[in-house]
């Protein structure tokens, strides 16, 4: 893996609070949002300097309007000259301090240009390194991060939250605005640097930056929220340390450190999402088995796992094999077999993309529940905090025992819709957007009972209901109906009506 000589971000703190709060107001102030930069994004493909950033650089270089230049030096490494970067970012920082705190650096010739790169979430600001540096470079804004902070942002305001393996604060900031307290943790001096710098770029108040490793700099505090996207690429022993990528031989042994002591910094009713890509090695028990058992039976925790289709591992060790290759020459290519070889000796045969989540049983409740959900993939089906929500309020009426389930008001999700084909008793139920987890095929019968149990006030109601249309009683259906309700219930055909 290539190696490239980091720049030192430590000078950068010196500007403090109040410096780089008026840098960031200065780069709001020329229309730099990300609105604005979604076109070249979208041409650049998402990816940090990648082999269509010369066409973004073209576009830009059309343009001599600050927010553009801004982009070219900011953005994509692209050079400018010092007069231009002046009319970029005006009196907000003079471009001297800049320089000689390294936050730009000069090329020949007669260039300036950042050494970091700068992406939005949103409309927030997050400076990083190029991962493609490598060594101890400190990951921001990628794609995976994004879909993690769609699914992490609460739908009511939480108390505090906290971001373990923060990075460069990405998810950090996103939560800010959802959350009274967020504390951002990270082994890396450097990732603490860039999540505190990040932190007064935005203008935040509420974000709180501490170094350690895992849980340690909040021992003896509980979180309504805890994210992470723990690094879990296996790691052979010829690689070099590379923190935000590696997460052990196996890939997942930092991500187990952290699930055994999630339960302990979760308030009642909290809830902790991870995002990990989990190793299925040969011999291993079920993925369920080994999340569960990492988190304890003893933890008063329920366990989810959204898992989607395995990576395959011959794709894997050819995309992350080209991290630090500019072109895919011999040393890529005797890194990705070098890769290969160690997940044939370590067995493991695919890697399991998921959404790992524990939920601390509320206050009075001991449901303890694990479940799996096969969902589409993000990009057919990206999942949001309100699925994350209903699917979780399911399993925890169905825990909650069949006495519970008769007296609960469920609806119909929103948006389903059913189609009969033929003479066939199969029904095809179709969610609205695709859903979490595709169709569903059931029986016509159990369609209307759903519809009945849709419109009464009680799941019970509704069976009585149904059971009357047909000239039958409650006790006529049984338990069958009851199950099918379950069932209905656990594939999220009904949902848990909201009080």
């Amino acid at each position: 893996m290539r190696r490239m000589m980091l720049a030192e971000v430590e000078p950068c703190l010196a500007f403090g609070a109040a410096g780089w709060g008026a840098l960031g107001a200065r780069l709001r102030a020329i229309g730099l949002t990300g609105r604005a930069c979604q076109p070249f994004e979208r041409l650049a493909g998402m990816a940090a300097r990648s082999q269509h950033a010369p066409m973004v650089k073209w576009h830009l270089r059309r343009s001599g309007e600050p927010r553009a230049l801004a982009m070219r030096m900011l953005m994509y490494g692209d050079p400018v000259t010092p007069g231009e970067a002046r009319t970029a970012l005006g009196d907000a920082l003079p471009l001297e301090r800049l320089l000689e705190a390294g936050l730009l650096v000069k090329t020949a010739p007669g260039g300036v240009r950042s050494p970091y790169l700068l992406r939005l979430m949103g409309d927030l600001f997050v400076l990083s390194d190029d991962v493609n540096d490598g060594g101890e470079a400190v990951m921001g804004a990628g794609p995976s991060t994004r879909g993690l902070a769609r699914v992490a942002r609460p739908r009511r305001r939480a108390a505090r939250a906290l971001d373990v393996g923060c990075g460069a604060g990405t998810l950090s900031l996103w939560l800010a605005g959802s959350c009274d307290q967020v504390i951002a943790t990270d082994v890396s001096a450097r990732a603490v640097a860039f999540a505190r710098i990040n932190v007064w770029l935005n203008g935040l108040t509420n974000v709180e930056c501490r170094r350690g490793d895992l849980l340690a700099p909040v021992e003896g505090q509980s979180f309504d929220l805890i994210v992470a996207q723990p690094p879990y690429v296996p790691r052979d022993e010829a690689s070099p340390a590379t923190p935000f990528l590696f997460g052990g031989a196996r890939g997942d042994e930092l991500t187990v450190r952290l699930l055994a002591g999630l339960g302990a910094h979760l308030r009642p009713g909290g809830t902790a999402l991870l995002l990990v890509e989990w190793p299925i090695v040969e011999g291993d028990a079920p993925l369920e088995e080994r999340v569960r058992a990492a988190v304890g039976r003893e933890a008063n925790c329920s366990v989810l796992l959204l898992q989607w289709l395995d990576t395959d591992i011959d794709e894997h060790c050819t995309r992350y094999a080209s991290i630090g290759h500019a072109w895919q020459d011999e040393a890529y290519e005797r890194e990705a077999m070098r890769w290969r070889e160690h997940f044939e000796r370590a067995k493991i045969r695919a890697l399991r993309p998921t959404f790992t989540v524990v939920r601390r049983d509320p206050a009075g409740a001991a449901l303890g529940w694990t479940s799996t959900v096969q969902g589409l993939t993000p990009a057919e089906s990206p999942t949001s905090r309100e699925q994350l929500d209903r699917v979780i309020a399911a399993r925890d009426l169905v825990a909650s025992g069949r006495a519970a389930l008769r007296e609960a008001t469920l609806r119909l999700a929103p948006g389903l819709t059913f189609a009969q084909h033929g003479e066939s008793e199969a029904v095809q139920a179709t969610f609205a957007g695709g859903g979490l987890c595709g169709p569903v095929t059931i029986n016509a019968g159990a369609v209307r009972i759903l519809g009945f149990v849709h419109q009464a006030e009680s799941v019970k109601r509704g069976l009585e209901d149904f059971a009357a249309d047909q000239g039958q009683t409650l006790e006529d259906i049984g338990e069958a109906a009851l199950e099918g309700v379950e069932l209905a219930l656990l594939h999220g055909l009904l949902e848990v009506a909201s009080p």
